[in-house]
């Protein structure tokens, strides 16, 4: 068995890939000596150019079984997660009371699982039809399609993030970056949560830009 072993898995948001649109490549490259594990929570067609979304609660089991993969393979491993948007409550979802994990980064996480909102970001773009009943099909930005069950927007309706947050900072270290500008979640506020470790940086809910370094930064020095 080796000693020292320290893993950092993440955690994408909605509808994107494991690499989370290049946010968790460039998070990848400050991690020296750290063993990584990247995956997708949904099912994705190269060749259509598109991705299944997977409800919520499969997402949190798939999360469980790589923390636990994690700690078979290294049984005295240091790990942590590393988490971005919707990647929040996938993870606060999962059943970690039996897979420790030291510490998990939630990074622009949402305050409210808000269907209007969501509904009014995607509803405009052409090709893009909602159906509540069945399996919506949603245009990306990149031009990508996301498809969407039923089950997804039902399970989503019953989420309290805050609630989440709270119990999830009980079994772990838990620190949330919170975006400034955040062009996505729009203004967020986390004071009601109790034990957790509040960042906030200048950034949109990517970080893209210039606010990008001071992210790569921040996590590293909170995961190293």
């Amino acid at each position: 068995m080796k000693s020292g072993k320290h893993i950092v898995i993440f955690s994408h948001g909605f509808g994107v890939r494991k690499e989370a649109r290049g946010l968790f490549s460039d998070i990848s490259s400050v991690l020296d000596d750290t063993e990584l594990v990247l995956f997708d929570y949904n099912i994705v067609d190269e060749t259509e150019n598109t991705t299944t979304l997977r409800p919520l609660s499969e997402q949190a089991r798939i999360f469980s079984e790589k923390v636990k993969e994690a700690r078979e393979r290294y049984p005295d491993a240091v790990v942590d997660a590393v988490c971005h948007s919707q990647g929040a409550i996938s993870v606060a979802l999962a059943d970690l009371h039996h897979v420790p994990i030291r510490k998990i980064i939630l990074i622009a996480p949402p305050v409210t699982m808000n269907l209007e909102r969501m509904m009014n970001a995607f509803k405009s773009r052409p090709g893009t039809k909602i159906d509540m009943n069945s399996t919506s099909r949603i245009v990306r930005s990149d031009g990508s399609i996301t498809l969407v069950p039923s089950k997804y927007f039902i399970e989503r309706t019953m989420i309290q993030p805050m609630r989440l947050y709270n119990e999830l900072a009980k079994v772990t270290e838990l620190v949330i970056i919170r975006a400034k500008q955040d062009n996505v979640l729009g203004e967020t506020e986390f004071s009601v949560l109790k034990n957790v470790r509040l960042i906030e940086l200048d950034g949109d809910h990517e970080f893209s830009g210039d606010s990008r370094k001071g992210l790569l930064e921040t996590v590293a020095k909170a995961i190293l």
